[in-house]
């Protein structure tokens, strides 16, 4: 099947550009000496998964039990669940999940692993627990004073088994003179409180797709999570973390109206895109065969190029491919994606973790 025939609108990937983004992060934590753990968010597709354990990752990241369950039902058996697990309906899965799975669960709390003992019973021996410690993001972890060794050993004491420290600095959006530096003085400050409560560190699992060429500067990280970068998209971009050529995402949607003057509509909106807003830049998605002609506003179904001004005159009836300002958003809205090479589809994926948010 070639590009053209598929229905529209339709999320496909550049095989070419997403085999070489894998190679690169895989060939990094290689040279680096760092485990990588992709966080699957971004891509939600077990054979994706596969691709990037074959790139050299140790095993994923993912944020809420149910991925963890696709993943795991595909035989992915070295996970992460990167996110503080709540709620009996979610512990009694989770000591399912271990039956088939190595897993390790984020906690940033003494109640929250009082209540993970609790809930999963004799399940909870066959985990173990990285502490998040917030080094800036300011949405989860413990914080970073006197008080932290004291946490850190209460946690331990709840028996299930302590691995390690988790860390993620999200609210770095670009590097700039110092940001390193800074960061690397906050761990630094981290692991001292933590061989303070005196555990045995195993882990130091850190890094997003914004800073994952810097970890080997970052002083004791031993592994990183880093999601969008094996698509990458407008908001990698527009913050330093990739060029636009290596953009593997796309959605190819259709003109459906010009009648409008200075303006054309495609069959693409913000139920297919989603919402997500632009880092440092305007629109809603960049247009590859215009980038001058920015998708300027989405409703649901549909999406607004505006032409003024871009030297762009589509017809109703034409192909379009949009990068979008968020792929893991994009991808959650699609049941499909497309692996595209030289205009061919080779590969169509089911994306198996698709909606799935318990």
């Amino acid at each position: 099947m070639k590009l053209e025939e598929l229905d529209t609108p339709a999320a496909w990937v550049d095989l070419d550009v997403m085999e070489r983004n894998l190679l690169r992060m895989g060939s990094y934590c290689k040279k680096h000496g760092l485990a990588l753990r992709p966080h699957i968010k971004t891509h939600k597709v077990p054979e994706l998964a596969y691709r990037q354990i074959d790139s050299g990752a140790v095993g994923i990241a993912s944020a809420k039990v149910t991925e963890a369950e696709v993943m795991a039902s595909a035989g992915v058996d070295n996970i992460l669940i990167a996110y503080p697990v709540w709620g009996k309906h979610k512990w009694r899965r989770l000591a399912e999940l271990v039956r088939h799975a190595t897993v390790a669960i984020a906690t940033d709390s003494v109640e929250h692993t009082h209540a993970l003992a609790e809930g999963m019973g004799k399940a909870a021996k066959q985990i173990s627990l990285l502490v998040e410690v917030d080094v800036g993001s300011g949405r989860t972890g413990l914080p970073i004073d006197e008080n932290l060794p004291q946490r850190l050993t209460c946690i331990a004491e709840t028996g299930i088994p302590v691995k390690g420290l988790m860390l993620y600095p999200g609210y770095i959006k670009q590097i700039e003179e110092g940001t390193i530096e800074r960061l690397s003085g906050k761990i630094s400050s981290v692991i001292a409180e933590y061989e303070k409560a005196g555990l045995t560190l195993s882990v130091v699992s850190g890094g997003s797709t914004p800073t994952a060429f810097y970890s080997h500067l970052l002083p004791g990280v031993t592994e990183i999570r880093p999601g969008t970068y094996i698509f990458n998209d407008c908001n990698c971009v527009r913050i330093g973390a990739a060029a636009w050529e290596d953009c593997a995402l796309k959605v190819r949607c259709r003109i459906v109206s010009t009648s409008v003057q200075g303006g054309a509509i495609i069959d693409g909106g913000s139920k297919t895109f989603s919402d997500a807003a632009s880092i440092h830049g305007p629109g809603f998605g960049r247009l590859v065969q215009c980038p001058e002609a920015p998708c300027e506003k989405m409703n649901e179904e549909h999406g607004y190029l505006k032409l003024a001004g871009s030297g762009f005159s589509p017809s109703a009836g034409d192909l379009v491919d949009v990068i979008p300002n968020h792929a893991c958003t994009t991808v959650n809205m699609h049941h499909l994606l497309y692996g595209v090479r030289n205009g061919r589809v080779e590969e169509i994926w089911p994306v198996a973790a698709q909606g799935k948010i318990h």
